[in-house]
């Protein structure tokens, strides 16, 4: 795993990268050799420019973010500003919209103005998502470069029935959402450990499997839209929550329905009060490892556990 040297250190890779990108056609290699760290100090715009490089002859450039965090989103802005500088021209998917929202967001894309429109036009707040002003100047790139862009997550009521009742009730469109992967009972146990844990340690043991196939639909969902998204444009940037890079997560599902296509994944790490950075980026297998500042959170539990009227200790 490449290490936490000066800037310098991960400039050199960085040329090398440039270097051999140089010499291959259209179609090479995506991922050079050996894993990057963006270190906490590094600096946004030199790092950018290098990932944009590095991705040069990826298919699908996935940025995985936590969501609320408002360094991650500049990071994303600053990356695909430093894409389109290059001369890329790549689609955006978004998994913070489902797929049938894909007539509102070529509508709002074509006409919205500021993130208030965006916000009012695809329910952005309303569908639970943090403030629409991070993504902002993402959609004004797309807006002002006309890069098309998807809806790529499975629709919010499918969802919640499918964690509800399983897939089985869907029938044949319940086997069309079914993971494309061979079966792995330790793949699907960290993916429980995580969904779990992600929901304050408060959900019946019993719903657990059904969660886990929910988690798995709207993967193969989105790998299914950026397939479509592929053939539509040549490269497609990804905007999508870290935990759907996972194993079992998009990139595999996509490797299954389209085996062989070039991906680049690069996730966006938080760095707390008392962690080094080694540790962090040692949780990752992603391609790019980007560390920044951990944000102050209010206690995401407290709600989860009033609704479900339970007295379960907070998630450590």
């Amino acid at each position: 795993m490449a290490g936490f040297g000066a800037r310098a250190t991960w400039l050199t890779g960085a040329l090398l990268v440039a270097a051999c990108a140089g010499s291959l056609p259209t179609g090479g290699p995506s991922v050079a050799p050996g894993r990057l760290v963006v270190p906490l100090d590094g600096d946004v715009a030199v790092h950018a420019l290098a990932l944009a490089e590095r991705a040069r002859y990826s298919e699908v450039v996935y940025l995985g973010e936590m969501h609320d965090n408002p360094r991650h989103h500049a990071i994303q802005a600053r990356i695909l500003e430093a894409m389109l500088a290059g001369g890329a021209r790549p689609a955006l998917a978004f998994e913070m919209l489902a797929e049938g929202q894909q007539d509102a967001l070529d509508d709002t894309l074509a006409t919205a103005e500021s993130p208030k429109e965006v916000d009012r036009r695809l329910g952005w707040a309303a569908r639970g998502w943090p403030d629409v002003e991070m993504y902002w100047p993402l959609f004004d790139l797309a807006r002002r470069h006309r890069l098309p862009a998807f809806a790529a997550d499975l629709e919010p009521t499918l969802v919640r029935r499918i964690s509800r009742e399983g897939l089985a009730v869907l029938g044949d469109a319940g086997t069309d959402l079914a993971s494309r992967l061979p079966p792995d009972p330790a793949r699907d146990l960290a993916i429980t450990r995580r969904l779990q844990a992600a929901h304050c340690n408060l959900l019946p043991e019993s719903r657990l499997p059904r969660m886990v196939e929910s988690w798995y639909a709207r993967n193969v969902t989105i790998a299914r839209r950026l397939a479509a998204a592929r053939r539509r444009a040549e490269q497609v940037v990804v905007i999508i929550g870290r935990g759907h890079q996972n194993e079992g997560g998009v990139p595999a599902q996509l490797e299954a329905l389209r085996p062989g296509t070039r991906q680049l994944v690069v996730e966006m790490l938080e760095v707390a009060a008392g962690e080094t950075a080694d540790a962090v980026a040692r949780l990752s297998t992603a391609d790019v490892v980007w560390l920044a500042p951990t944000v102050e959170r209010p206690d995401q539990c407290a709600g989860l556990r009033q609704r479900l009227g339970s007295v379960a200790p907070p998630r450590s």
